[in-house]
Parts: C-alpha cells; structure tokens; sequence
C-alpha cells in the first residue's frame, strides 16, 4: 500500500470529456497523464473508476505506486500538465453508471424512531415492528434505486413540480471491488473497494400511494427521481479508511446542521448489509450499497426542502457536498 493516501474523482473541464483524477492532498491530477509520465505498469485502465473496479486489486497497486511517484518525484506540477482543484473542475458521480444502486432503509435506530413519530407505522403492531430490530428475527430491509438518478456533488437538486414533500439523507455510500455471491458478513469488507459521501434525497408525499393503499411504500417514485442521487466528489479507497463506523455523518439546509451522527450506529453494519444483498442477487465491481440515514431528515419535524435551499452533506474524510435546490423547468 502506498504511503501516499490519495483519493479518485471523476470531473470535466469545461464541458469536455469526463476524466479520471488522482486527488493528493488539494492538487488534482489528470490519472492517464501521470500514468504517461510513470511510464512503467500502471493501472489496467485510465479510462475510468468503473472500469478500474473490474480488477481492483492490481489496479489499486499500481494507483499506489504511481501516487508514490508524483508524491515523490520532484517535479513542478507545470511539468504534469494536468493538475487542478476542486474548484477549477466540475465534478461528476465518481462511477458514473454503476451496475445498481442498493440502499438501506430503518437502519439507524434514531431515524426509526423519527419516522415513527411522523406517523409511519399504520397501527400499534406495525409500530412494535419497527422499533423490534431484534437479528434473530429482523434482517436488513434494501431497495433499489435507479443508476439514472445520480449526479454530482455540485449539482443541482430538482423538486418534481409532483411533490411537496422532499427530503434529505445524508449516508454512508461504499462500491463493490469483487464479485460476490453469498458472501458471509466476516468477509464481507474483503469485496469492498471504498467508500463516497451520498444523498439519497427522497419525495415523501410519493412513497405514499393512497390509490394502491395495499402496496404501501412506492421505492421507484419516492427514490429515483433525477437529480435524486449525489454522489462523491471523492472515491476514497477502502485501504485510506481504517474503521467506516467512525466516520462522521452530517448533513446542513441553509447552514443550520441537521443530521450528525456516526455511521457507527447502524443497525445493520454495512458488513451484513452486504451479507444480505450479496444473498439475493450477485454483486459486481462497481455496484453501490448506500447504508442508511441517521436521524434528523426533514419528515421528522414536517420541514422540507424547497426551491432556494442549499444542501451541504460530507460523510468526514470523503469530500464535501453543496447543492443547490431549484424547480423542476417543465
């Protein structure tokens, strides 16, 4: 491993083609230029993170070796002809089209709560269940949502002209490294690649559908909305990040924080989630397990986003996100 921590993100430069950026420090460097300039075994491939998923351990080698070589070589950075900051680039979802996108749903014991006092649960039993994470008997409860929904840690958020009701929460985000298929939770962090900051905002009032009272929940309007998906800026390898669970999670509307808690209160541990997931379906490199909210979403006090606000979520260590609210133009 290399003695260099580093990160990857995926930007543009104004407006051209999406690139691959080896982040060190604040200096952003063009990943396909410094590999040029290495000039021995670098990573498979340049030509994204995605595609650097599809054989992570040696490309992860070779990131770290050429990480050593800019951290150690001498050069200006004029000589890189590549080099940048956050704000000279736009940033993009760090995997721009994973294969799926898996979230967590009641997996802090805090936001449960809230949720049931925004009256969730229909009646009495519903409620006992709901508060009864008991593992003997409860197991994680995950949905999909739509790749389509992704975009960048900058860009703007979009209220469908259908909902009244949109809300915020901040998670915990990590991508799939190996294939994986029945995967025991011990072993679980061994399919992990790293980790990214998320938002997986939500319209309340369109989970609910009260023309298909029996259905309950609506996951596909509720959660795919476009623009209904930051993610990044960061790619923070798995190998940087010692322990998830202390990373701090926290979210601000208009500067006033409202979510800040560790990903250490999980109810299910990102280790079972994938215990889970990787039991129904085979994971691949590049999908996305998003592992839950803490509490203080908006639905809890009945507050929501609207056009104007501006939304800041950081998972700490993994970079930073700021968007901007607006209406959908129709």
């Amino acid at each position: 491993m290399s003695d260099i921590e580093f990160k990857l993100g995926t930007f543009s430069n104004g407006g051209g083609a999406a690139f691959v950026g080896l982040v060190i420090g604040e200096k952003i460097y063009t990943l396909s230029q410094i590999v040029e300039a290495y000039g021995r075994k670098g990573p498979t491939t340049t030509a994204g993170i995605q595609e650097m998923l599809d054989d992570w351990g040696a490309n992860f080698d070779a990131l770290c070796a050429v990480a050593d070589f800019v951290a150690n070589d001498g050069r200006p950075d004029s000589d890189w002809g590549g080099v940048a900051t956050l704000s000279d680039l736009k940033a993009l979802p760090p995997i721009l089209r994973p294969p799926k996108m898996i979230y967590a749903a009641a997996n802090y014991g805090g936001h449960i709560r809230e949720m049931l006092a925004a009256g969730t649960a229909q009646n009495d039993e519903e409620r006992d269940n709901m508060l009864d994470r008991d593992k003997a008997r409860v197991r994680p409860y995950s949905f999909l949502k739509s790749p389509s929904a992704l975009v960048g840690a900058f860009d703007d958020i979009v209220i469908p002209p259908e909902s009244q009701k949109v809300d915020w929460e901040v998670e915990l985000a990590l991508a799939i490294g190996r294939t994986a298929k029945r995967v025991p939770a011990e072993r679980a962090l061994n399919y992990v690649a790293g980790y990214m900051t998320t938002n997986d905002v939500t319209a309340r009032d369109a989970q609910a559908r009260p023309d298909w009272p029996t259905l309950r929940t609506d996951w596909f309007t509720g959660k795919s909305h476009d623009t209904f998906a930051p993610m990044g800026p960061y790619f923070v390898p798995k190998a940087f990040v010692p322990d998830y669970r202390t990373i701090q999670l926290t979210l601000k509307v208009n500067g006033e924080t409202k979510q800040d808690d560790p990903a250490g209160e999980m109810v299910f541990s990102a280790e079972e989630q994938i215990e889970h997931a990787s039991a129904q379906i085979a994971l691949h490199p590049g999908d996305i397990i998003s592992t839950g909210t803490p509490e203080g979403v908006g639905h809890g006090k009945g507050t929501y986003l609207k056009a104007g606000d501006v939304v800041e979520a950081e998972a700490a260590g993994l970079g930073a996100q700021r968007c901007q609210v607006v209406a959908e133009d129709i």
